[in-house]
């Protein structure tokens, strides 16, 4: 009896953790410095010109390795993560802190609204959605050519791989 209590002890520890990794909907556990890449697009998460105003628009550029690219993911209590821009220090969040389809996405201190935490769900080998928590809506770039300096959006789901990131991990100087 004190084995196979010792037994079941072990597969809790090690096999419910890794069971609740491999469900449909299971959330990544993300951390470190990041940029984002569109699957469709090549282009990074950026904000516009290396600004570190308040309100600045997020956009769509060309894959650098800069700070104003890369983004720290900061794991959250809820299993969602904050993005903190290495360049500014800041988060992004919908445009006024207003979650609805089509907004664009600026530039704002970290903690100012409930609408800066992202899901970053699995969606196939090293790729992945990203949501905003609590709404049905994901990072989108705005153009589905890729120009440059064209605002990142939020919006409802949509098939194809425009609203697929990858993860380039990061270390800039500049």
């Amino acid at each position: 009896m004190k084995y196979l209590s010792l037994i079941l002890s072990i597969l809790i520890t090690t096999q419910l953790p890794s069971l609740a990794q491999t469900s449909g909907n299971a959330q990544s556990s993300i951390k470190g410095d990041f940029a984002l890449k569109n699957v469709h697009t090549g282009k990074y998460v950026r904000i516009k010109d290396a600004n570190s105003s308040n309100g600045t628009p997020i956009v769509a550029y060309s894959p650098v390795n800069w700070k104003c690219v890369t983004w720290e993911f900061q794991p959250t209590p809820s299993g969602a993560h904050t993005l903190k821009n290495l360049f500014s220090g800041k988060t992004l969040q919908p445009l006024h802190g207003d979650p609805k389809p089509g907004a664009s996405l600026e530039e704002q201190p970290i903690g100012t609204t409930k609408a800066q935490e992202y899901e970053v769900i699995p969606a196939g080998k090293d790729q992945y959605y990203v949501k905003l928590k609590g709404t049905d809506l994901y990072l989108t770039p705005s153009d589905p050519d890729g120009a440059t300096n064209t605002n990142i959006l939020l919006q409802p789901k949509q098939d194809g791989d425009l609203q697929r990131w990858t993860l380039i991990e990061q270390h800039p100087t500049m």
